[in-house]
């Protein structure tokens, strides 16, 4: 892949694959140069589950886009061999839901993987930046980000929608190729591998639908029973939105469980917003469609509930040990503009909670995303020494 983009690549037409012939020459192809760059376009509107609708793929010359609705399962056999080529980095700007979509619709993840967003804190561009921007602090160019709430499931596609899934991998090789040079001028290439390994690791398995109550905002002010019921509610939840493949709002949204695991309601009546004595319950519909079930599962729960609860879960650091975490943020800062790197990339707000409520406990430690990594030499055992 050449150090600059290719304005040739960008005035000639794309290639649509839509046959098993056209992709096991793509990947042939592809599979001739040292990094590939990858974007995916898809729709959740209405689903629970992304619908994978494009791939677009690139080698810095030539880009592919390929129809992922004019294949089954054995003739992408080529593409997932391409994601799992080793000697094939695989280019991606904000990878997360890229990966989401790859590992439920192909049940595979690109591999070895570089996420330029991550790359660009790592040298001092800025934590979560966008590609537009990147495109434009790097090469100049400014794009129109104009098609992405298109309806990528239309066919044919359009041409304002081509020249878009085009332009979201041209510049891409051109970004990886500078990026990358920083990064081994900064020794800091390592860094970036041992996180992407992490990233593909956390994306190899669906969250199970037992953990999902966590990620509820406003559950740590729970007690333990509470805690308890939102985990039950949460897990039914999450069964059947996968199950319909339907939003999980579309059911019953998070808000919603968690004031019922407040509330307690013990008759239908009481769950819908006219009924509810705070006047915050459910949506009527969810009300007459769920009521029945949810106060079954209430009343089994609160009157025969066998599991213990679940630890409750981390509140954020009391205000009296305010001074405390000012003062382990500054150390982060000050490295962060040592290094010339986005501070977050350091530690992150679960990081200093983590820390500041083992701290509390009276046993400083880490957070393992911090002791299991690079983090822990570079910033984590300066943030323990605080404390000695």
């Amino acid at each position: 892949m050449s150090d600059v983009a290719s304005t040739e690549a960008m005035e000639s037409a794309p290639i649509m694959v839509t046959s098993a012939r056209g992709l096991i020459d793509a990947v042939k192809q592809l599979s001739l140069v040292d990094a590939v760059a990858l974007d995916t376009e898809f729709i959740r509107t209405d689903t629970y589950y992304p619908r994978l609708a494009l791939i677009q793929l690139c080698d810095g010359k030539t880009t592919w886009l390929v129809d992922p609705l004019a294949f089954n399962q054995d003739e992408v056999a080529p593409l997932i061999a391409l994601l799992g080529d080793e000697k094939v980095v695989k280019i991606i700007h904000s990878c997360s839901e890229d990966l989401e979509v790859l590992r439920y619709a192909l049940g595979a993840l690109p591999s070895p993987l570089f996420d330029t967003q991550v790359a660009a804190a790592f040298v001092g561009l800025g934590f979560s930046l966008g590609y537009q921007a990147l495109v434009k602090e790097i090469t100049g160019v400014v794009l129109n980000k104009h098609e992405t709430r298109s309806n990528w499931l239309q066919r044919p596609l359009s041409e304002a929608q081509l020249r878009y899934a085009v332009e979201d991998v041209h510049y891409l090789g051109a970004i990886y190729h500078h990026l990358k040079e920083l990064l081994m001028t900064s020794d800091r290439l390592g860094w970036l591998q041992e996180d992407m390994g992490s990233l593909l690791s956390g994306a190899e398995q669906e969250l199970p639908v037992e953990q999902y109550y966590v990620r509820v905002k406003g559950a740590w002010k729970l007690d333990g029973q509470a805690l308890g019921l939102l985990k039950v509610l949460c897990t039914w939840r999450e069964t059947e939105a996968r199950t319909q493949d339907r939003p999980r709002g579309r059911i019953v949204a998070d808000k919603e469980l968690l004031q019922i695991a407040i509330s307690l309601p013990r008759d239908k009546r009481l769950l819908s917003g006219k009924q509810a004595s705070d006047g915050a319950g459910m949506h009527p519909r969810a009300a007459r469609v769920y009521g029945d079930r949810l106060i079954e599962l209430i009343t089994n729960n609160l009157d025969g509930a066998s599991e213990p609860f679940p630890p409750l879960l981390p509140k954020p650091v009391p205000r009296e040990h305010g001074g405390t975490l000012k003062a382990c943020k500054k150390i982060v800062q000050d490295k962060a503009l040592a290094l010339t790197i986005a501070p977050e990339m350091l530690a992150r707000k679960a990081d200093f909670t983590f820390l500041l409520h083992s701290a509390v406990a009276g046993e400083p430690t880490l957070s393992s995303a911090m002791a299991n990594s690079w983090r822990k030499a570079v910033i984590g055992d300066q943030l323990l020494a605080y404390f000695d």
